[in-house]
């Protein structure tokens, strides 16, 4: 049983909770993830880019503040989070919903950090980016590697769209001045939960970081 299951919270409304501390408790690291996300596009080209479940925007300013000619977009379930990111990336547009019941338009470049181990149907959501891709179009998905069978699921999906995939591995790990500031933040969680978190956030945090071709 994962701790999300253990707590039976609902994904918005933590979020939601989350979305004033998040920026301040991200660790360093964070922005050479997104180094790593963005390493293989062209930095001069006007692309469109979607950035599902994109939180308070953090990724999409990066995005913005590296590639100038691309018009950036982003989703989240938190509105919350949406709020945020409007602060932070005034030059985005955002929406606050499910990919699944909004109307959207398509995109040259589809990224997703760190919401695949939320999604319940993989498959049915990945048909979906599909939809939302042009043709020739790159999906980037990047996960903390919590459970094989969700990379797995991911690959293969995309292997039955005739995708070309190629996958990247990296471990990064916080501080523990960075683990501290993110578990004060945590105040309506019970003890037990703020350990379960504060060991997962111990460990190496070790991500994948899916590049996906639409052919």
């Amino acid at each position: 049983m994962t701790f999300y299951e253990t707590i039976k919270f609902e994904i918005d409304k933590f979020y939601d909770d989350l979305s004033k501390s998040w920026d301040k408790t991200r660790p360093k690291y964070t922005q050479e993830i997104f180094r790593k996300i963005t390493a293989h596009l062209d930095k001069n080209k006007p692309y469109s880019i979607f950035d599902f479940g994109c939180g308070t925007g953090l990724l999409c300013k990066f995005i913005s503040n590296n590639f100038s000619n691309a018009k950036i977009e982003g989703i989240d379930i938190s509105s919350q989070m949406i709020e945020k990111a409007k602060i932070n990336c005034p030059n985005c547009n955002f929406y606050v919903g499910d990919i699944t019941s909004i109307n959207l338009p398509n995109y040259d470049v589809i990224v997703s950090k760190d919401v695949f181990n939320h999604i319940k149907d993989i498959p049915k959501t990945i048909s979906r980016l599909n939809d939302l891709l042009n043709p020739n179009g790159t999906l980037i998905i990047t996960n903390r590697e919590r459970k094989q069978n969700v990379k797995d699921e991911i690959v293969n999906t995309l292997e039955t769209m005739n995708y070309e995939i190629s996958t990247e591995y990296h471990s990064f790990k916080p501080t523990t001045q960075e683990i501290d500031y993110f578990i004060e933040t945590l105040s309506n969680f019970k003890e037990e939960h703020k350990n379960i978190i504060r060991k997962k956030l111990e460990g190496e945090d070790k991500y994948y970081i899916i590049f996906a071709n639409k052919k």
